[in-house]
């Protein structure tokens, strides 16, 4: 189980573009060697090459801008194994949540989670958010999280898997509004920090989480500082975790 901010192909970055460093950021994915990964700012044109190189992975998501193909998406990868997708949709991080393009209470921009359910032959079920929140409004992180919580307890038949960039440190109320629901941060306190701004420092704040529901239990997690071929492949790291539900383990 993984989740990853690739930095979206639109944004000026001079030597660290998309067109650039896409081959480095795909073998960012391969290395994390997941089940599930979680990605965020995923444009139309990544989108594509993304497919293109992952066969062996379906991959969900609509843009955020019109429910459809339009602006970034936050896409869950699922590998073609054991787990099955069951369904799939995106709603908004709004008071409108399943109207296309809507901003949320003092938020920047349109936000959105993608909700995926998943199953095994042997009855086994889970479901995935994977979300990107935004960067200023503190109100909307806020109320992000209270949405995404309600969301899922809506369905506890399922067991239950936050990914993404929460634009929002292990300390933050947002978090918290997590934890004193009865959710578990999967990664441990010392892994270090997610967000770099292509600098390559791995001691910032971690604002990209892995959240889990009682019953997941955690094998190992770990922010992933891998480089291919020394090359950042975007301004945040990965965040990795093996969990267990039972028998089933989710790499």
């Amino acid at each position: 189980m993984a989740t990853f901010n690739i930095r979206n192909s639109s944004a000026a970055d001079g030597d660290d573009s998309w067109v650039l460093r896409r081959e480095a950021t795909a073998a960012a994915i391969e290395e994390l060697a997941a089940d599930v990964v979680g990605l965020q700012e995923v444009l139309p044109d990544q989108l594509e090459y993304l497919r293109e190189r992952f066969a062996e992975y379906e991959i969900v998501g609509a843009g955020r801008d019109d429910g459809a193909h339009a602006g970034e998406h936050s896409v869950v990868m699922i590998r073609r194994g054991p787990w099955q997708l069951d369904s799939h949709e995106t709603r908004w991080l709004s008071g409108a949540p399943s109207t296309p393009g809507s901003v949320g209470w003092d938020a920047d921009l349109t936000r959105i989670a993608t909700l995926v359910r998943l199953s095994t032959i042997d009855g086994s079920r889970a479901g995935i958010v994977n979300t990107h929140y935004d960067h200023i409004g503190e109100v909307a992180q806020l109320e992000s999280s209270k949405l995404i919580d309600r969301w899922t307890a809506a369905e506890p038949e399922l067991h239950w898997v936050v990914l993404g960039d929460l634009n929002v440190g292990p300390e933050s109320l947002p978090l918290k509004v997590f934890l004193e629901a009865g959710w578990r941060d999967a990664v441990p306190a010392g892994a270090g920090g997610t967000f770099h701004d292509f600098t390559g420092a791995t001691d910032r704040e971690r604002i990209d989480h892995i959240l889990i529901s009682k019953n997941w239990h955690v094998v190992d997690a770990e922010v992933s500082h891998h480089r291919p071929g020394g090359r950042l492949p975007s301004d945040h790291w990965p965040v990795v975790a093996t969990l267990n539900l039972g028998e089933d383990l989710f790499a």
